[in-house]
């Protein structure tokens, strides 16, 4: 996920269950309990779409929901895609990886 943010030109945040799982700290967490963002993009990954998470990303202007099962984020999606969340990032690692 982080080389994606960084071909993207972006940030990382994450959910509550990554933060309290120690993968990035309370300062990445969107949601309720969390930071409100309003990027251009969101590419949402692996993400239910818990309520609690779906009010801190309101502002985001086009959200794309990658997720491997249908999830509530659909619901606030621009673009979805079906499909494994590992697999997915990493074909489009690839892609971004090409155009330079």
């Amino acid at each position: 996920m982080e080389r994606l943010a960084e071909l993207l030109h972006a940030e990382l945040g994450c959910t509550r269950p990554l933060v309290e799982a120690g993968w990035l700290d309370y300062a990445h967490q969107v949601g309720q309990t969390g930071a409100a963002v309003a990027p251009k993009l969101l590419v949402s990954i692996g993400v239910s779409g818990a309520i609690q998470h779906l009010a801190g990303i309101g502002g985001a202007e086009t959200v794309v929901a990658i997720n491997e099962d249908a999830a509530a984020i659909f619901g606030v999606a621009d673009y979805v895609v079906v499909g494994d969340a590992v697999e997915v990032v990493t074909e489009l690692i690839v892609q971004l990886e090409a155009r330079d």
